[in-house]
């Protein structure tokens, strides 16, 4: 993978460390796409900032922040950096072990297990500026084989995938009662760029905001169909699943459902706890006068 002509990072020019056999770099970029193939070790990219596409052996790999990912450098690929800045260190490994056919473009998690001890391992020789002598050296290439080597080993099974959209909507509904919840908060949350978790939900045929919307408006429909809450207003129930403005819950719930929340209650209940949801909604009414 050349990487000619990228900005160096963590402030030192290229961010290269020569290893033994092995050579550990940093460097960052702006969105780009590039090809190759034919020639090359194999590179073990770990990114700390951004999202990469990889396209290889019939396979496409979406690797986003805190993740890694293999590339063969001697069989065609293409790679593209699709936010406008990714940072990833690349650890070029002469050989790897077992079938290297099975472990190119596939994700491994950085955050756990072998992989987050391969990603600490590699973050830290980035960072790291001490001058080693060349026997240290030579043990450190030594051990960022034997680790790398432990993770590309694993069986496919054994790999813990990275989290994607049922992990991602789980947490989703555990905080629908956060008005102020964002997919920006939802995409630091799982360590993935916000580009890449509308792409996520883009497949299923959704927006993130709409699918947030949407389950909040189902959580409401139901509350205001149980009969045990008929004592509660209207207006707290909206806001017990993130609809801060009692205006903005009418206008989304009428749109949703073609009726307004206190007719569509009144029509649901039984006649006495639908009195009783009546007159406390005209009684929040009269409060909030």
């Amino acid at each position: 993978m050349d990487t000619e002509g990228w900005i160096g990072e963590l402030g030192r020019p290229g961010s290269v460390r020569e290893l033994g056999g092995v050579r550990v770099s940093a460097v960052r970029c702006p969105a780009r796409s590039l090809a190759g193939g034919g020639g090359g070790p194999y590179h073990l990219a770990l990114l700390l900032a951004g999202e990469l596409v990889l396209d290889q052996e019939g396979r496409t790999a979406r690797t986003g922040c805190g993740e890694l990912v293999l590339l063969d450098g001697g069989r065609p690929f293409r790679l593209a950096f699709t936010a406008p800045r990714n940072t990833v260190v690349t650890a070029h490994l002469p050989v790897v072990p077992g079938d290297p056919a099975r472990c190119v473009a596939r994700t491994f998690s950085g955050r756990e297990g072998l992989g987050g001890l391969v990603a600490g391992l590699l973050t830290g020789l980035a960072r790291d500026t001490t001058p080693y002598r060349p026997a240290e050296e030579r043990r450190l290439g030594q051990a960022v084989l034997e680790l790398a080597g432990a993770l590309l080993d694993l069986k496919p099974s054994q790999v813990r995938p990275a989290p994607h959209l049922p992990r991602i909507q789980a947490y989703i509904l555990e905080h629908l009662g956060d008005g102020r919840l964002t997919p920006d908060d939802v995409a630091a949350a799982h360590h993935i760029s916000t580009r890449y978790l509308h792409r996520l939900f883009q497949r299923e045929g959704l927006t993130v905001a709409a699918w947030i919307k949407a389950q909040r408006l189902a959580r409401c429909r139901r509350d205001l169909a149980d009969a045990r809450l008929a004592h509660v207003p209207v207006h707290l129930i909206a806001a017990r699943w993130g609809f801060a403005q009692p205006a903005d819950f009418s206008r989304a719930f009428r749109t949703a459902y073609g009726v307004a929340p206190s007719a569509f209650r009144v029509r649901s209940l039984p006649t006495n706890s639908a009195r009783t949801a009546n007159d406390t909604s005209l009684v929040a009414q009269q409060t909030q006068m």
